[in-house]
C-alpha cells in the first residue's frame, strides 16, 4: 500500500485517498488538463471517488505492477496543486522500470511545482524504490510537458506516429526516459 508521505521544499505528496476527490475534483474538471491525452474530466465526485478508492488499493489487479499516487499539496497552505501518479513495473527484475504521469492545476502553472512535484517523485522511485528506467509518455504537441521533462534530465528516446486517435485527432507522442 502506497502509505508514504513525500515532501519536498513548497510541497507535501499525499498518498491519494478516496476522499482526495472533494479537494481535487474542481481542478481535475478543467479540460485545458486533457488537451492532449485520451482522458475526460472526473464527471462529479462520486466517479472521482470511485476512482481514488480503486487508486489508493495500491497493487494492480493483475498483480505484476505497483501503483503508486499522491495528491501534491502545498506545504505551507491548504491548497492542492495537481496529481502525481507512478506504476512501477515490477517484472522488470534488475532494470526495474516505471512510468510517470502528472496533473498540475492551471492556476499553479509556471510557478516550478510540476518540477518540485515530479522531482520529489523521480527521487523516491530511484531511491527508495529502486527503479533504473523512469518513462513518460507525451503527445507531441505538449510543449509545456516536454519542457518539464527535458528539464527533468529525461530523453527523447522514440517516436510513435499516429499512437492515439482522440478528441477528433490523431496523435503522436513521444518517449522520454530518465536513466537512475
Amino acid at each position: 500500500m502506497n502509505s508514504l508521505y513525500l515532501k519536498s521544499a513548497r510541497l507535501i505528496l499525499e498518498p491519494l485517498k478516496e476522499q482526495h476527490a472533494d479537494f481535487l475534483l474542481e481542478g481535475l474538471q478543467d479540460l485545458e488538463l486533457y488537451r492532449f491525452i485520451p482522458q475526460e474530466p472526473p464527471q462529479d465526485d462520486m466517479h472521482l471517488r470511485e476512482r481514488f478508492m480503486r487508486l489508493a488499493k495500491g497493487p494492480a489487479p493483475y498483480g505484476n505492477e505497483v501503483w503508486l499516487n499522491w495528491a501534491v499539496r502545498e506545504k505551507f497552505g491548504d491548497q492542492y496543486v495537481g496529481l502525481i501518479e507512478a506504476t512501477i513495473d515490477d517484472n522488470s527484475g534488475a532494470n526495474k522500470s516505471a512510468h510517470l504521469a502528472y496533473f498540475i492545476f492551471r492556476s499553479f502553472w509556471r510557478s516550478g511545482y510540476a518540477t518540485e512535484a515530479c522531482g520529489r517523485a523521480i527521487e523516491h522511485l530511484i531511491h527508495d524504490r529502486d527503479c533504473k528506467v523512469i518513462r513518460a509518455e507525451v503527445d507531441t504537441r505538449n510543449a509545456a510537458s516536454i519542457a518539464l521533462l527535458t528539464k527533468l534530465g529525461f530523453r527523447r528516446i522514440a517516436f510513435n506516429a499516429e499512437a492515439d486517435v482522440f478528441k477528433g485527432s490523431s496523435s503522436d507522442e513521444y518517449v522520454y526516459e530518465l536513466r537512475a
